[in-house]
């Protein structure tokens, strides 16, 4: 509490107990006019290293459990943070200006995702999670400071792992490296981003409490394809999935709600009927496990014989889902994405985005 209290903005906070890490990056904030895949052009601020420049959303990090990370922040355009959504380091390293400091000059956040333990619900970070600045959250999110992070699963004797392919979690199902995809639902309020760093911080009307999105997006795509280079938008076309039975293992595809509307996600056949092709196998980062008994080892639904299976998920703002594809047949699908009104649930925008099964 002694910690936490009056240490709003600070310069350059000290990294207390530093170790080595095995992945470091380096961000900078980039404040650009980007055009997105509707033509529309808007101001993003994102982060941004040397190899996603001036890009949105921020870069892809990938860590694996087990391994010291470091991030280094150097805000510019007024003081940010780096919050890791979901993993819940400590104060000094979770980003959070309230309980920790919001950043001036520069901070090297440090964390270890804890490693995973077969049949153990109670061990493991392994699955998707996502990172933004939370200063002036609901503003500085909408302008694009965020960006995904994977942490992917130790490698557990008692669970190898076939050449070309991971496991979602520590004893959790394979799937195949090449075609694993993520997608992120987006919108966006022009008017917002119009705004400035620090509007609506001294409790004036800004109108923040108001979010009426004119524009829909879907971002992501291939995380082995995703595209490098200056002021490039990650934007979803296509997805590519292996049809069940196959030699290859299934397709993951990560989701992060990125934006403040609830979505219904809907997956079809090409002439729009529903297919239940989407085996969920965790949520915020946490597997779907059989802990119906007390004490006793907690293995995946699949591995219990009743695997999560749908053809609609609904979600909200900040959750992620990590699914396996599953389609019967080779052919065209449908991934559809409607976005909903938080008082009367009507639809007020929509995405297809078709699925390519071989």
């Amino acid at each position: 509490m002694d910690f936490s209290s009056e240490q709003l903005e600070v310069e350059n906070p000290v990294t207390e107990f530093p170790q080595v890490p095995a992945f470091a990056v380096d961000f900078e904030f980039h404040s650009r006019d980007l055009v997105l895949d509707d033509g529309a052009e808007f101001e993003m601020w994102s982060f941004e290293d040397e190899q996603y420049e001036r890009g949105f959303p921020g870069p892809t990090l990938r860590v694996q459990e087990g391994k010291v990370f470091h991030a280094t922040v150097h805000p510019s355009k007024g003081p940010h943070t780096i919050h890791w959504h979901g993993m819940e380091p400590d104060p000094r390293n979770d980003g959070v200006g309230h309980t920790s400091f919001e950043v001036d000059g520069q901070y090297t956040y440090q964390m270890q995702p804890e490693a995973g333990r077969p049949g153990d619900p109670n061990y493991g970070a392994a699955g998707t999670y996502f990172y933004h600045c939370h200063v002036n959250t609901p503003l500085h999110v909408q302008m694009g400071m965020f960006g995904p992070l994977v942490i992917d699963p130790v490698v557990h004797p008692d669970y190898p792992v076939t050449p070309g392919a991971r496991r979602a979690f520590v004893d959790g199902p394979e799937y195949d490296i090449d075609t694993e995809a993520l997608f992120a639902p987006y919108c966006v309020d022009p008017r917002w981003h119009e705004m400035n760093h620090a509007d609506g911080l001294s409790g004036e009307d800004a109108g923040l409490n108001r979010f009426e999105p004119r524009h829909f997006y879907l971002l992501g795509g291939e995380l082995a394809r995703r595209p490098a280079g200056r002021e490039r938008v990650w934007s979803l076309s296509v997805l590519r999935a292996n049809v069940a039975g196959g030699a290859r293992k299934p397709t993951l595809l990560r989701t992060v709600n990125a934006n403040y509307l609830p979505n219904m996600v809907t997956f079809t056949d090409a002439a729009g009927v529903e297919v239940p092709m989407a085996e969920l196998v965790s949520h915020d980062g946490r597997p779907f496990r059989d802990t119906s008994v007390p004490g006793a080892p907690a293995p995946s639904c699949r591995d219990s014989g009743y695997p999560l299976t749908t053809s609609r998920l609904a979600y909200g703002a900040a959750e992620r889902y990590d699914m396996l594809l599953h389609p019967p047949a080779p052919g065209r699908y449908l991934l559809r994405v409607d976005w909903e009104d938080w008082i009367t649930g009507a639809v007020v925008g929509t995405r297809t985005i078709p699925i390519d099964a071989t």
